[in-house]
């Protein structure tokens, strides 16, 4: 094991500038060919992590009426592969292929990762439904935005806690509760931009 500190998004700047690629020192939309070459880098690595999980990617395609014309994807799926080989080591490199080709894509655009980790995070565990952990009722949020519970606040004598519960739907995906917020990104962008700036 090594004691190194973990900072990808640093070592993606240092293996850019190695490699002469732009890295910017605020916020802002990289230029088209470099758009369009992060786009791809991104796609490629997560199809090479589908293939390292023993599947494949089906597709629906609408428009083909000749041999030059350009085809929609109308649908795309991942579905375990017959043949394919799942392999603990390339699902682990498209893992990290993905993480060095993100955090690229980040530096081209000047964007620094935490910030917005830290606020799509925030919005992530806001998906989860808050309980009473007393009378397992959903909790609700007040016009200051905090905690409340449904019936008044003396409920139990004001002797409980919020627990976070998941709510799902049949098939598996999370339902989102009532007091998810979203991640305010843009807030997050232009706060960079005001510390380059300042």
């Amino acid at each position: 094991m090594t004691d190194k500190l973990y900072r990808p998004q640093e070592d993606i700047v240092t293996l850019m500038k190695q490699f002469s690629q732009q890295v910017k020192e605020s916020p802002e939309l990289p230029d088209l060919h470099t758009r369009l070459l992060r786009a791809r880098l991104v796609f490629e690595e997560a199809i090479e992590f589908v293939k390292g999980c023993g599947c494949t990617i089906t597709m629906t395609i609408a428009g083909l009426n000749g041999a030059e014309e350009t085809a929609v994807i109308d649908d795309i799926g991942v579905v375990l592969d017959p043949n394919g080989k799942p392999d603990l080591a390339e699902y682990v490199d498209g893992c990290i292929d993905q993480l060095v080709v993100t955090y690229g894509a980040l530096n081209a655009a000047g964007v620094k990762a935490q910030p917005a980790w830290d606020e799509v995070q925030r919005s992530n565990m806001s998906k989860a439904w808050p309980h009473c952990s007393v009378c397992d009722a959903v909790l609700e949020r007040n016009a200051g935005l905090e905690l409340v519970h449904p019936e008044d606040a003396s409920a139990h004598d004001g002797d409980w806690n919020p627990i976070l519960k998941v709510h799902k739907r049949p098939d598996g995906k999370f339902i989102k509760s009532p007091t998810y917020s979203p991640a305010d990104l843009r807030r997050v962008i232009d706060e960079q931009i005001q510390q380059a700036n300042g």
